[in-house]
C-alpha cells in the first residue's frame, strides 16, 4: 500500500503539480480548502502532509500547527516565498514543520525532500513500535519480579517456622549449629527477596505519599537512633545549616533507615560518623563520612548498582548486597543524585536532593 501524502494549496495548478510528480510512489489527496484539509489530516492519518504557506483562508503555519493534535505522527512540510521565512524559521524552531521548500520548486528537490521525509516518517514510526515493545518488556519484568518476591515469601516462612520448632525438639549440640546456619540464612534470603522486592516499588513508583515540612535534625536524630547497632557505641557528629526539607515522609524514612544501617554495618567500633548538611543553588546536600575497618577494594560506584556480578561485594558483603543501590533508587525517586567515594579507611557519601522532592 502506497503511503498518503495530503497536499493543501488554494491554487488547484500546484496541487495538480505535485500529483503528476508523486503519484508513482504516494496516495496523493489534495484540496485547495485548508478548512477541509484538516478533515482529511484527521480521516486519513497521512505519513506527510505538505501546505502552502500563503491561503485566503489560513496560513500554512497555522494548519500546520492545528494539524498537530490531529495526525501527531505525520511530517509536515511547507511551500513558501522568501517573503515568509521569518515565521517558517521560527515555526520550524518549535518542531512544527520538519522542512520547507521556496517557490518556484524545482522538481528534483521536491521528490528528493518528499523521499527523506517519508524515511524520517518509517524511522519514527520503527522507533516508536521499539520504544512500546521496551515499555511492554520493563512491564513484564517488574510484573516477574514482584511475582517472584511474594512467591517466595510463603516457602521461606515455611522453612523458618520449622526451624524454629526443629530448635525446640533436636538436643544433639551439633545439629543445632546446622539448625542456626540453617536459619540464618534463610534469614538472609528472606531479606534479599525482601529488597528486591523494595526495590522493585521503588522504580516503579509504587511507594508515595504526600510531601510534608520535615525538620531535618529531629528527623536524622531519631532515625540514627532507631536504625544504628548500640553495640558499636558510634558517635554521630552533625553539622545542619538547613532547617527544613519538603519531602515525601515514607520515602525520607526508608532513604536515612538504610543509610544509617550502612553507616552501622561497615563503620568501626567507637568511631565518629560525621553528617554535613547545606544548601546549594539547586540542592540540599547530605555528606555522611565515616571510617571502615580496611580499605574499600572495589570501585565506590559500583556499590550503587544493583545486582552487581563483582565477586569481591558478592563474597564479602555482610547484607543483601543491595543496600546502597536501594540507597541511590530512593535518592532518584525524590529527585535527587547519589554520589561514593572512599580513600584509605575514610568512607563518604554525598546524597544531593531538591529541597522539595518526591
Amino acid at each position: 500500500m502506497q503511503p498518503t501524502v495530503i497536499c493543501i494549496d488554494d491554487e488547484a495548478h500546484n496541487n495538480e503539480a505535485i500529483e503528476r510528480l508523486l503519484r508513482k510512489k504516494y496516495q496523493i489527496i489534495t484540496t485547495t480548502d485548508p478548512q477541509e484539509g484538516l478533515v482529511l489530516i484527521k480521516k486519513h492519518q497521512p505519513s506527510l502532509i505538505i501546505s502552502d504557506q500563503r491561503m485566503p483562508q489560513m496560513t500554512g503555519v497555522d494548519l500546520l500547527k492545528k494539524s498537530i493534535a490531529l495526525s501527531p505522527d505525520s511530517i509536515r512540510l511547507l511551500l513558501t516565498g522568501y517573503t515568509d521565512l521569518e515565521s517558517v524559521i521560527a515555526a520550524i524552531n518549535e518542531g512544527q514543520i520538519y522542512r520547507y521548500l521556496t517557490k518556484p520548486w524545482e522538481p528534483n528537490d521536491l521528490q528528493v525532500t518528499i523521499d527523506k521525509a517519508h524515511e524520517t516518517y518509517l524511522l519514527r514510526q520503527e522507533l516508536r513500535k521499539q520504544n512500546e515493545q521496551l515499555k511492554s518488556l520493563d512491564k513484564l519484568k517488574t510484573d516477574f519480579m514482584i511475582l517472584v518476591s511474594h512467591e517466595l515469601r510463603t516457602p521461606l516462612t515455611g522453612i523458618s517456622s520449622f526451624v524454629q520448632m526443629l530448635k525446640e525438639e533436636i538436643k544433639n549440640a551439633d545439629h543445632k549449629v546446622y539448625l542456626t546456619h540453617i536459619d540464618k540464612n534463610t534469614d538472609r534470603l528472606k531479606k534479599l527477596v525482601e529488597d528486591i522486592l523494595f526495590i522493585t516499588k521503588i522504580k516503579t513508583n509504587a511507594i508515595a505519599s504526600e510531601k510534608q515540612k520535615i525538620i531535618i535534625q529531629d528527623s536524622l536524630q531519631k532515625t540514627w537512633k532507631s536504625a544504628v547497632d548500640k553495640s558499636k557505641k558510634l558517635n554521630l557528629k552533625m553539622h545542619i545549616q538547613v532547617e527544613e526539607i519538603f519531602s515525601s515522609d515514607q520515602l525520607w524514612h526508608d532513604l536515612w533507615t538504610r543509610v544509617f544501617l550502612n553507616c552501622s554495618q561497615h563503620a568501626i567500633s567507637e568511631s565518629d560518623v560525621v553528617l554535613d548538611v547545606v544548601q546549594t543553588k539547586s540542592y540540599i546536600e547530605f555528606e555522611i563520612t565515616n571510617t571502615m575497618a580496611e580499605p574499600l577494594r572495589v570501585e565506590p560506584q559500583s556499590l550503587i548498582s544493583a545486582f552487581t556480578k563483582n565477586e569481591k561485594i558478592m563474597n564479602h558483603t555482610q547484607g543483601t548486597g543491595l543496600g546502597l543501590s536501594i540507597v541511590n533508587a530512593i535518592a532518584q525517586a525524590l529527585g535527587g543524585e547519589l554520589h561514593i567515594s572512599a580513600k584509605d579507611k575514610k568512607f563518604k557519601l554525598k546524597i544531593q536532593i531538591p529541597k522539595t522532592s518526591g
